[in-house]
Parts: C-alpha cells; sequence; structure tokens
C-alpha cells in the first residue's frame, strides 16, 4: 500500500464506503492523511450537566432518560431528547430532523456537543451527537477527540478510528517537499509530525501547529501556481491602445457628471495597463452603486477609439440590457455601434449582428453567456468586461478569452471582496477599488420586522407609492423551484387584491421569458407599475432611481453579499429610501441572526464583506464553489490573511531565484502540480 492507493482497496472499505468518503474528498490514502478535523473535543474530562455553563459551546456525556417528538405553534417538528448524568438533566432538540427519535433510546450512552442556551432550564438546540457504545473507547474517550466532517453513511466513529490507524501506520513514511531552510524561516513543523499531531494530539497546541504548517503548504502551492499563472501572461505579445484617445475623451466630457475622484483613479489604473503591450487582467471592486459600469464603459471606448472591438458579458439578460441601454446613450451619439446580443432577440436580427462582429470594424457588444456560442466570431477583439464575474464559471470566462489573441480583461465584482478572497480568487490579476459613492447618495433606513409587523410595512409601502415613488418585494428562491416560484406568485396575487393593488403590481423572476421580464421592469420603471414583487434576478441590473423603499421576504435565507446588493436598488437618488428585513427572531438559526444584525448595523460594504466572510466562510461567500476556494483545506480565509501573505511572499521569493522550481525544489513543484494543475488548468482564466 502506498499513499497513492485507492481507499476503495483498503480494508474495511468496500465501494459503499469509498462512495461516501470521494464525497469528502478522500480518494487516496494521501487524502485521508489530509481529511482536517473540523474541531477537536477534550473528552480527557468532560464537565457533568449540573456545571455546564449557560450560553456557552460545550460538549456533555451521559444517558438518554427519554425520546419524543413534537411540532411547534408553527407546526414546524423536532426531536426532543433528555439526558441525564446524576448530577442534573439537560434537554435536547432538533428541529426539522423528528426522524431522529429513531437514533436515540432510553438508557443509551450520548455525547452532546452544542450552545447551551443562556437563560435556564438548560437546553442545547441541534447539538451535534454521537452514540458512545462499542469496545473501542480508547479512540474515542480519555484523550483530545478530532471531529470530522461527516456525510451520509459515515459515522465519527467510524471514521476517528479508521483514520487514527492509517495515520500511525503512514504518517512516518510520508517525505517532507519543503526544505528545512523554509521550514526553519517560518517555524514549520516536519510533515508527518504535522500530521500525527493534527488527527491524534496530545495537547491542543499540537493541533494548533499542525494546522499552521499545513494551512502553510496550502497558501504556499497556491501562491507559487497562481504566480506562474501570472508570469506566463505577462510574457505574452498583447494590445497597446492608444490611452487616452479623442473617443474617450469626447466620452468623458459627454457625462452629465463628473466621475469622483475614485473612479478618476481607477480608469487612469486601467488606461495605464492598456497602455502596455501585454494582455491586461485587473480587477475592478468597489460598493454598490459606486460607479464601476461607466469605468468600464470608458475603457471600453477606450480600446473602440484604438480601432478595435469590446465585449461586456454580462450575468443576467436585466443586467445585459441595462448595460447595452447605457452603453448606447453614450457611445451612440460619437458614431460607435452598440450590439445587444439579447436572447429574445429575430434571427435576422441577430445574423446582421453577428455579420459585424466578424468584421473589424469598431463597435460594443454587450450579452449574457450567449457571447459564447460557437456562431459568436470576432473579427478584431481587443478589450473584455466581464461583470458580476462570480457567477460565471471558470470555463465560461475562459471561452470569452478565447475568442480573441490575448485581449486586454477587466473583472468587475458586484460586491465588495475581503482581501484574502481576493488575493485567492483574483491573485493573478492587479486589483483597484473605488471606495467612494457619488454624491448625493443617502444610507438606506435598513429596519429588522417581524411578522406580526406587517401593518407597519404596508403603510410605509403605500405613503411611498402614492407619492409617486416605486417599492421592491423580494421574494427569496434558491433554485427556482415550482414551489419555491409558486410563493412569489402567491404573494404578487396578494399584493394585487388588497389596498397597494390600485398602484400597479408587476412580477418578475428567472423563469418569465426575457420579453415579458424586460416589458415588467420598464412598466415598473416609467410608474405604470410602482410595486415590484420579484426573485433575487433584482439583485443585479434593476436600476430605477424613484425606487425608494424595499421588503426583503425570509431574509434569513440569504447571506449578507446578497442582502446588501438588494438594499442598493433603493436609495439611489437624492430621496431618502428604506429596506424592510422579514425573519422571525424565534425561528431563525444563530448565524441568520447575525448575519441580519451585521446588516442593520453596518451600510458599508467592504465592512459587510469582512462580516460575510466570517459568518458563513470562503466555500459559501458566493454561494458557489470558485477555482481556488474548494482547495484550502486547512487555510482559514477569514482568520489567516498574515499567514497567506507571508506564503505569497515567500513564493515570490522563490520564483524571483528558482523559477523553473528545480533542483532541491522539485518536490515542491510536484506537490504543486498535484494540487493545482487541474484545478486552476494554469491558464490565463481570471
Amino acid at each position: 500500500m502506498t499513499l497513492t492507493t485507492p481507499v476503495r482497496f483498503l480494508k474495511g472499505i468496500g465501494p459503499s464506503r469509498s462512495g461516501c468518503l470521494e464525497r469528502l474528498g478522500v480518494q487516496t490514502v494521501r487524502d485521508a492523511l489530509l481529511l482536517v478535523p473540523r474541531r477537536y473535543e477534550d473528552r480527557r474530562a468532560l464537565l457533568p450537566i449540573g456545571r455546564l455553563r449557560l450560553g456557552e459551546f460545550q460538549t456533555v456525556a451521559g444517558r438518554v432518560k427519554a425520546v419524543g417528538a413534537a411540532r411547534t405553534r408553527r407546526g414546524v417538528p423536532y426531536c426532543e431528547v433528555m439526558l441525564e448524568d446524576g448530577s442534573g438533566t439537560l434537554l435536547a432538540r432538533w428541529y426539522r430532523q423528528p426522524y431522529l427519535t429513531r437514533t436515540f433510546r432510553r438508557g443509551q450512552p450520548v455525547i452532546l456537543a452544542g450552545r447551551v442556551s443562556p437563560y435556564p432550564p438548560r437546553e442545547m438546540v441541534n447539538p451535534e451527537h454521537e452514540i458512545q457504545e462499542g469496545a473501542d473507547a480508547r479512540y474515542h474517550t480519555g484523550r483530545i477527540v478530532p471531529i470530522y466532517p461527516l456525510t451520509a453513511g459515515l459515522t465519527q466513529r467510524f471514521l476517528r478510528r479508521w483514520v487514527a490507524d492509517l495515520v500511525r501506520e503512514h504518517a512516518p513514511r510520508i517525505s517532507d517537499p519543503l526544505p528545512p531552510a523554509v521550514r526553519e524561516r517560518h517555524r514549520l513543523l516536519p510533515l508527518p509530525q504535522a500530521l500525527q499531531s493534527l488527527h491524534l494530539p496530545d495537547e491542543m497546541a499540537e493541533a494548533t501547529a499542525a494546522r499552521h504548517r499545513l494551512a502553510f503548504d496550502e497558501f504556499f502551492l497556491f501562491s507559487l501556481a497562481i504566480l506562474r499563472q501570472r508570469a506566463a501572461r505577462t510574457a505574452e505579445a498583447g494590445v497597446a491602445f492608444q490611452v487616452p484617445n479623442a473617443l474617450a475623451e469626447r466620452a468623458r466630457a459627454l457625462l452629465p457628471f463628473r466621475l469622483t475622484p475614485a473612479q478618476a483613479r481607477a480608469l487612469e489604473a486601467i488606461w495605464n495597463d492598456m497602455a502596455q503591450p501585454r494582455p491586461m487582467q485587473r480587477l475592478l471592486q468597489g460598493d454598490v452603486g459606486c460607479g464601476k459600469t461607466i469605468v468600464a464603459v470608458l475603457a471600453a471606448l477606450t480600446a473602440i477609439g484604438s480601432g478595435y472591438q469590446a465585449a461586456i458579458m454580462a450575468p443576467t439578460e436585466i443586467l445585459a440590457a441595462q448595460h447595452a441601454e447605457r452603453a448606447r446613450a453614450l457611445a451612440e451619439p460619437l458614431g460607435v455601434p452598440v450590439v445587444h446580443l439579447a436572447g429574445g432577440i429575430t434571427p435576422s436580427v441577430r445574423r446582421q449582428a453577428l455579420d459585424l462582429l466578424a468584421g473589424d470594424s469598431p463597435c460594443l457588444v454587450v450579452g449574457t453567456h450567449a457571447l459564447l456560442q460557437p456562431d459568436v466570431v470576432f473579427g478584431r477583439l481587443g478589450f473584455v468586461v466581464v461583470d458580476e464575474q462570480h457567477r460565471f464559471g471558470v470555463l465560461q470566462r475562459a471561452g470569452l478569452q478565447k475568442k480573441a489573441t490575448h485581449p486586454d480583461v477587466l473583472v468587475m465584482t458586484a460586491t465588495p471582496i475581503p482581501r484574502s478572497l481576493a488575493l485567492v480568487l483574483y491573485g493573478d490579476l492587479d486589483l483597484c477599488v473605488i471606495d467612494e459613492l457619488p454624491p448625493g447618495r443617502r444610507p438606506v433606513a435598513t429596519l429588522w420586522v417581524q411578522e406580526a409587523e406587517r401593518p407597519r410595512i404596508e403603510a410605509e409601502l403605500r405613503a411611498r407609492l402614492a407619492q409617486g415613488e416605486r417599492g421592491y418585494v423580494v421574494c427569496p428562491v434558491v433554485e427556482e423551484s415550482a414551489a419555491e416560484l409558486k410563493a412569489a406568485v402567491q404573494t404578487a396575487d396578494a399584493y394585487r387584491r388588497g389596498p397597494l393593488g390600485g398602484f400597479g403590481v408587476g412580477l418578475v423572476h428567472g423563469r418569465l421569458p426575457t420579453a415579458e421580464k424586460a416589458a415588467t421592469i420598464a412598466a415598473f420603471r416609467e410608474g405604470q407599475i410602482r410595486l415590484l414583487v420579484a426573485t433575487t434576478v433584482v439583485e443585479v441590473g434593476v436600476d430605477v432611481p424613484e425606487a425608494t423603499a424595499m421588503v426583503i421576504e425570509h431574509a434569513d435565507r440569504l447571506g449578507l453579499a446578497q442582502l446588501h446588493q438588494l438594499r442598493g436598488r433603493v436609495g439611489r437618488a437624492d430621496r431618502p429610501a428604506v429596506c424592510f428585513v422579514v425573519a422571525d427572531r424565534e425561528e431563525i438559526t444563530e448565524e441568520a441572526r447575525a448575519r441580519l444584525e451585521a446588516l442593520m448595523r453596518e451600510s458599508d460594504g467592504f465592512a459587510l464583506a469582512e462580516a460575510d466572510l466570517r459568518l458563513r466562510g470562503p466555500g459559501e461567500f458566493f454561494g458557489t464553489r470558485q477555482s481556488g476556494l474548494d482547495g484550502f483545506a486547512l487555510g482559514d480565509l477569514t482568520a489567516d490573511l498574515r499567514l497567506l501573505e507571508k506564503a505569497r511572499a515567500e513564493a515570490t521569493a522563490i520564483l524571483a531565484e528558482v523559477p523553473a522550481l528545480d533542483g532541491e525544489w522539485a518536490g515542491v513543484r510536484r506537490a504543486m502540480e498535484e494540487r493545482w494543475a487541474a484545478r486552476l488548468g494554469l491558464a490565463q482564466v481570471g
């Protein structure tokens, strides 16, 4: 057996268990050794129930005294267990998990880990549980115990014993790719010792040191891969645009407002890159409503003024239509054709647009992922803008870049991104930030209301709609399923039948035909409809200055970034605006409560981005896995920024000295390629 042996060939691991392990990312012996515990419990001495501290996360052992199932007043089912240990009793409750009544039985020894309620009597809500039965207690008690991530078909006790046996047998045989000088410089454990301490620590300090070493490895290998990628890009020949040129200056002069100093600085940085004879790869980020789009359009017009075509790719039809509308207002008076490749255009109009793009005439094209279709061919594409880019997969972004020979690429984000995530997701991009809002913008008053306070929402909406203002009601959906869309339709019908129906109520969601969606939004913008019920499709792309009220239903379902984006749909003029977030405090999770409290507290998008990262973790930050994020099992992007920066600095220094990573660095190069070559493609994808 070697480190690359598939786990399915190991004793005790059949096809069923190997499938379960694969869901945890464990396919080989090496993967198993690097399976990271979520946390540890010190089971050398557990507290008796009678000495549990209120309001703290603790672990307790006892026997099941009683098991039952019931429902809350709102009909939410739950399982309830009473635990006793001779010093007292503890009530544990699992909401929406009534099936757990089949797991527990009276007299059974159980370990529970969770937060004890802050007020008497002692209770835990949704604690982790572990049944304490069997002859292998030495793996599970009397020591510091690792708690691993689980999936259906695997138990904590099986995984803990299996990994411990593998570590004892294989960890001493692992070779360490890091040269001793690097380990000494950063005070890192040797790799075999780190693996032993990760899974079988005698003290918590050992587990901490192990995580530190393995997190450094992840960040270091990733930084090497991304920096080699960047070096390959800068060696390519790109377009040296004429910057600034007459077209760009005329466009800037036509604007009905002056760029803010932050916008001007960002545009200058982009222009400096465009003037270089190598492909630009730059990230432009800023808060909601800071004016990123106009900067991108001015940069695109700069490329067009140098005789090239430019493309803007947006994630939704709504946003693409808005970009096209704004671009036309600025570009067409200057004689620049703007092509909008929308989903609903007729075949003849589409053919005309494709013929224009296939030629070498300068123009601006705006579209969604439809720009990636094989029949979309560019004659002279030199500049690409990818907007709200986290909604596109890496391969989609690469697809647009491949439609030209090393074009300049500007990536824009919807909301600010914490520095650690920017280093990971966009480590090969240059960064510029628009860190101020246009003058006249007022903060949006954000109010958290309960279901019982709906009359307050209705009164506020009625007052605002009566003055000609507009309002949104957002019904969050996760997958645009039939049941979720039915809820949005029912909400719209209820408003139409109610006292606000006379103001005109519209509905938009992701499954509506493009033309119907566009017509509804146009009617909303013109005031024929004053209240728009929508799914989170309005999160990006709807810009209506008259909109001053936002109601977000089931706000606990959304992340902070989404909530902040939605709130940014109102208050886009000089009128005072309000955002109601609707969620019952008693029936939402602690995490959701923390998100909503942060939203009440903060209006600054950069501060909210950091809070969102802390609360939800990097894997969920964008609501979708990104290249890079799923490669960090130990590196904590919420807490390890300094370690990430140290690893990146070490990687930068090594590549400057040994760009080929040969000699004593050959082991590091192999480790980097094994971990990152397939995942990143080691290609120029922003």
